[in-house]
């Protein structure tokens, strides 16, 4: 099929929703003629272009009508969805582009691992993920591929997301090659264009006593098996796994700052001189301080201590969700937070977040069928930026183990 002026009508009415639909899109990111095969759409880096024959590209804008970006890793159109994901290795990722693309069918819908097309190009572009003289080189990424066979038919996000795991699964277990849910990378314009330097050089016209850039790094504390978790919890790319390695990091201080607490008011007690002759009351008051660290050591109170004494919680405060930042200034009927705020209300402010970390946590870990929310969970869309406020927290407390003396530890 060629461009003739029976279709060059549909193609140009296809070019016009598509630049009013893509930010990025002008009427010069596409090259035609009448008489061409094909036309060549251009992204960024690529001055060559993209070429589709005409009936791909009239099924391009028809699919491109249902275009939607989800959480910088999920790309959707009328009939397609796209969840970017990593291999394990590189090597790995090399061997499966040139092999098997595992494909499945179910219940109409047709999954496999493709090469990321050009909707994914696209979604980078809008997202501004790519360097103006090398592109994105969204060619380089691996992506599920879910076809469905009437748009009618298409699933919910939650849905497609749990049928990606179940297709991620029967993959690891039956093959033993493990796959990530990932993202596309929105451009750091700093960093590229401190890169740029290195690349071109220092210009000669730049004063000679500029120092080169150096990161400073506190100096290296001792081992400790938390700074694995925590390693462990920034390596990998699914925010729910993250959100357990940080919290098991608070987990494991927490018994540590409750008993601290409990030795230092046992050790008051002793202190009176009733320890001498002690009575009824006296005997029972130090039972009841011992129920009192048992209650503590619940797993619903567990968290609170920590966030009450191993870090700033003024300090840590805004890198929490905004709706969350929201409920807890709602309840302390306060506008904002801060060190003039009162011991109490901090204290209250505290225990809202650490509940919410609390069942949350609960509702990752317990299968939906056993699980009740509470109300008071993270919603998932707010799971990351949560996971930015535990790596501050988590960071912190580690560091306040560390300066403890060994008696306490």
């Amino acid at each position: 099929m060629k461009i003739d002026n029976d279709n060059i009508k549909e193609i140009k009415g296809w070019i016009t929703q598509l630049c009013e639909n893509i930010e990025y899109f002008t009427e010069d990111e596409f090259e035609y003629e009448i008489g061409d095969e094909s036309i060549y759409i251009r992204l960024p880096g690529d001055d060559q272009g993209e070429g589709l024959e005409i009936e791909d590209f009239l099924n391009f804008g028809w699919e491109m009508s249902g275009f939607k970006i989800v959480n910088n890793g999920r790309i959707q159109t009328t009939t397609l969805s796209y969840q970017i994901i990593k291999a394990e290795s590189e090597d790995l990722e090399y061997y499966l582009k040139n092999t098997s693309d595992f494909f499945q069918e179910k219940d109409r819908i047709e999954l496999r691992i493709v090469e990321a097309p050009i909707y994914i190009g696209i979604a980078c572009a809008e997202l501004g993920a790519y360097h103006d003289d090398f592109g994105s080189n969204y060619e380089n990424l691996l992506a599920i591929e879910i076809a469905y066979e009437d748009k009618r038919e298409k699933l919910t996000i939650e849905q497609e997301t749990e049928l990606i795991y179940s297709y991620l699964f029967e993959i690891a277990d039956s093959t033993g090659l493990i796959f990530f849910l990932s993202k596309i990378v929105e451009r750091d314009p700093e960093l590229e264009e401190k890169i740029d330097a290195i690349i071109n050089g220092v210009s000669k016209d730049e004063p000679e006593d500029e120092e080169k850039e150096e990161f400073i790094l506190k100096p290296l504390l001792a081992y400790h098996e938390s700074m694995k978790l925590y390693v462990s919890a920034l390596q990998t790319n699914d925010k729910e796994l993250r959100l357990l390695n940080f919290y098991k990091i608070l987990e494991y201080y927490a018994p540590i700052v409750i008993n601290m607490d409990s030795y230092e008011l046992l050790a008051k007690k002793l202190d009176s001189p009733k320890v001498l002759n002690p009575n009824r009351d006296f005997l029972k008051s130090i039972f009841d301080l011992v129920n009192s660290t048992n209650q503590r050591l619940r797993d619903n109170e567990l968290i609170k201590s920590v966030f009450n004494t191993c870090f700033d919680f003024i300090d840590t405060f805004d890198y929490l969700p905004k709706t969350l930042q929201s409920k807890v200034l709602g309840i302390i009927k306060e506008k904002e937070i801060n060190y003039e705020t009162k011991k109490e209300k901090l204290t209250q402010a505290a225990n809202v977040v650490a509940s919410t970390l609390y069942s949350t946590r609960n509702k990752v870990v317990h299968a939906k069928s056993n699980f009740e929310p509470t109300g008071d969970e993270c919603p998932d869309n707010d799971i990351e930026q949560l996971n930015i406020f535990l790596k501050e927290i988590t960071a912190r407390t580690i560091r306040w183990h560390m300066k403890l003396p060994e008696i306490q530890k």
